[in-house]
């Protein structure tokens, strides 16, 4: 059904939906890329760290975060695509019930396998001596994560629908159901997302900033270190266990050498030289464990970074409609197809991560070449 048109010579709902799909392309275009993009990304990631590298926490944390990424990559994107093209005749309330719901529960479990990564690299960095994340613990909280998460998103599936729109013409679009625009539950239900995004964020940048000020107190202490390669002080990982052991094994090397003074000389002096060597072969091995996890604890951190950042345009159109309702009512033309491409830059998150593990893992990267291999050899 059509209506007089606002400044326009269209005169059937159909042109102006054709018109609508053709200022759309471009962001219809970018997601179908992501999608591609994530989809193999992602499965290559499950791969690799499910099955081919030794299982880990932090192995397991990045398998959850790849399978939550495929399925918004499989399932949501290209229904978010349809949505797009058939932005005001999309008249399928359930589906749109549906896979918002999934979208949500996607996310709400990416933000809670974040939350538990930051926790782990916290607890490595900053306490290494005491109880850590084990492989069982990680899939306990994977497992809350994702209860919680679909616990969260379920409002939507009330909420959510099929909402008239009167613009160039009479549509509908997938929106806040038409029984549920005066009460107060949409409100209520955009207020909590926003606040746990908030508390989300908050969280994980506390975090972060907490493992970034224990990793600049290391590196204040290794650049105390004598030219040789031992620490002035004592080898130690910014522990006072690992300090306590390094000590020990230094005093009891000096007290052997002062109790065998009197006897055998060259003996003493082996024995000193031992210890040197020992100490120093464990300050290269606790080195290299602490330079391994920082770089993890980097990579991860990026991951969180890209996810922030990918999620502040939709969370600042998101508080904006909540102060005023309707800015966003009247757009046209090109303001209104950057409008809808800003509104999914959350999906970025889904596609980034494999990129970001492609340039940061050595060990993501030399088995994926080893799949590509195999793949252009089986060829």
């Amino acid at each position: 059904m059509a209506t007089p048109g606002k400044g326009t010579t269209q005169d059937s709902a159909e042109e102006y939906h054709s018109q609508i799909a053709v200022l759309m392309s471009p962001v219809i275009v970018t997601m179908g890329i992501m999608m591609l993009v994530g989809f193999f990304g992602n499965i290559l990631v499950i791969y690799i760290y499910a099955v081919r590298l030794k299982r880990s926490t932090t192995h397991l944390f990045i398998t959850a975060l790849a399978v939550a990424d495929t399925v918004v990559c499989i399932v949501c994107i290209p229904v978010e695509i349809v949505v797009v093209r058939y932005m005001y005749s999309f008249d399928i309330p359930w589906l749109c019930r549906v896979f918002q719901t999934i979208v949500l529960a996607c996310v709400t479990t990416s933000i809670s396998v974040l939350i538990s990564i930051a926790v782990d690299r916290y607890k490595r960095v900053c306490t290494p001596f005491k109880s850590q994340i084990s492989v069982k613990r990680a899939k306990i909280a994977v497992g809350i994560g994702c209860i919680v998460a679909i616990t969260l998103a379920s409002p939507s599936m009330v909420i959510l629908g099929r909402k008239t729109v009167n613009r160039t013409v009479i549509g509908y679009a997938c929106a806040t159901d038409d029984s549920m625009v005066k009460t107060p539950f949409p409100a209520l239900f955009n207020g909590m997302q926003l606040l746990i995004a908030v508390i989300s964020i908050s969280t994980l940048t506390t975090l972060y900033a907490l493992i970034l000020k224990r990793v600049r107190a290391q590196k204040r202490y290794r650049e105390g270190m004598t030219p040789n390669g031992i620490p002035r002080k004592a080898c130690s990982t910014q522990s006072g266990e690992a300090s306590s052991v390094t000590n020990t094994v230094i005093t009891s090397t000096r007290d052997s050498t002062l109790t065998s003074a009197q006897g055998n000389q060259a003996t003493s002096d082996d024995t000193a030289t031992s210890s040197h060597d020992n100490t120093k072969k464990d300050c290269e091995s606790i080195s290299g464990l602490r330079n391994g996890t920082h770089k993890t604890t980097f990579m991860m951190f990026i991951i969180t970074a890209v996810f922030i950042l990918s999620f502040v345009p939709h969370l600042a159109l998101m508080a904006t409609w909540a102060v005023q309702k309707h800015t966003y009512d009247h757009l046209e033309g090109a303001p209104l197809a950057l409008y809808n491409l800003f509104l999914r830059t959350y999906f970025i998150n889904s596609v980034s991560n494999p990129i970001i593990y492609g340039f940061m893992s050595d060990k993501f990267r030399s088995q994926a070449k080893i799949v590509f291999r195999r793949m252009c050899c089986k060829k």
